[in-house]
């Protein structure tokens, strides 16, 4: 099982049906005063020392953040959301992990909420039975992560994908893509603003993209066994097969996209183009500091199973650093004019002339 650090944070704010109305439900605060202030930034500091996967960065981040609450660095923040986005931006910072974040909701969340992969009490069983519920919505609406499934002149095929839902969402919708592209000649895989998701999807995407099953990577999770993540033995779309593999990439592509950009790259299975990730690699999980902050923690280190490193605090560099807004045109052109020099056939290649002599590179190199 993958934990999803955003889904994980995101599906807290959704309370379950009653839940935010019962009696007993403590208020959601207005106005925070220096009290209420030191309590949240205690709590939340508690629980990155109780969970952070580094105890050395744990410690750091403590020290950094008692030191600006002690220099007063937040009093003058009275409004909850406010005291969260900068509690965020500090953690990111002082505790080195991109996959930090401080959360305010309106609505309570549970205080006894355990670990994801825990046994929960019957009333946090049925908070996430609504998350569940809501995600498998949301999944739907936004098509699973696939924005865009296109043949683009000269054969080459587009896949636009903005999230990785959970695969008992997406993997049928997932395989449909992959089979619509399967017969093109060259792939596009755009991951621009791709904010991540589950990782086992990610894992069947790179089924499809590679010769054979692969081990993608370890996580070293704190107070709990290793996870490891393969890709499918045997994939439902089958494989792609040799040809050239393009990933655009910009400073918005997080987390499981990364994940998907690092592993072709570092295989050397695709080429990848753009801009620099945003440098995400370690897995958050979302711990309850009070009835209405939630702080996602990075329980787990990622190792992946060829580099014995990870993307964290340096992102996925492209092999072809272009402007976001160039990648797309930069990558079709550069597929257009590999596939002149492999095809014989009159009928490829006319349509690959005409290919990028509508892109006005006619002739240009990749």
């Amino acid at each position: 099982m993958s934990f999803r650090p955003w889904r994980l944070l995101w599906l807290l704010l959704i309370a379950v049906p009653g839940f935010a109305l019962a009696a007993d439900a403590p208020k959601a605060p207005e106005v925070l005063d220096a009290k209420e202030r030191g309590r949240i930034i205690e709590a939340v500091i508690g629980q990155v020392k109780a969970r952070f996967y580094s105890p050395e960065k744990a410690a750091l981040a403590e020290r950094l953040l008692r030191s600006r609450l002690k220099r007063g660095d937040y009093d003058a923040i009275t409004e909850p959301r406010e005291l969260a986005d900068i509690l965020t931006e500090h953690l990111v910072m002082d505790g080195q992990d991109a996959h930090f974040v401080v959360i305010y909701s309106a609505r309570p969340v549970p205080r006894n909420l355990p670990l994801p992969w825990e046994p929960a009490p019957p009333e946090v069983e049925a908070f996430r039975a609504s998350r569940e519920e809501h995600w498998k919505r949301v999944a739907l609406r936004e098509a699973f992560g696939i924005n865009r499934v296109e043949r683009l002149d000269g054969n080459v095929g587009y896949l636009r994908l903005t999230s990785f839902p959970e695969p008992k969402h997406a993997a049928e919708a997932a395989a449909s893509a992959m089979r619509l592209l399967s017969a093109t000649d060259a792939l596009i895989i755009d991951l621009r603003g791709n904010g991540g998701g589950d990782d086992s999807l990610v894992a069947l995407y790179l089924g499809w993209l590679l010769p054979e099953r692969v081990h993608v990577r370890d996580t070293l999770w704190k107070g709990r066994p290793k996870e490891s993540l393969y890709t499918p033995e045997a994939p439902v779309a089958g494989r792609y097969g040799d040809k050239e593999v393009y990933v655009l990439t910009d400073g918005d592509t997080f987390s499981a996209a990364e994940t998907l950009a690092y592993d072709l790259q570092a295989r050397k299975r695709a080429r990848v183009v753009g801009e620099t990730t945003r440098g995400g690699a370690n897995p958050s999980v979302a711990l309850p500091a009070d009835e209405h902050f939630v702080v996602g923690v990075p329980m787990g280190q990622t190792v992946h199973a060829v580099t014995k490193t990870n993307w964290e605090g340096v992102g996925v560099k492209p092999d072809v650093a272009v402007p976001a807004t160039d990648a797309l045109r930069t990558a079709h052109v550069a597929a257009l004019t590999t596939l002149s020099k492999r095809t014989d056939d009159p009928m490829q290649v006319e349509e690959v002339r005409e290919a990028l002599k509508a892109l006005g590179a006619d002739g240009a190199k990749p």
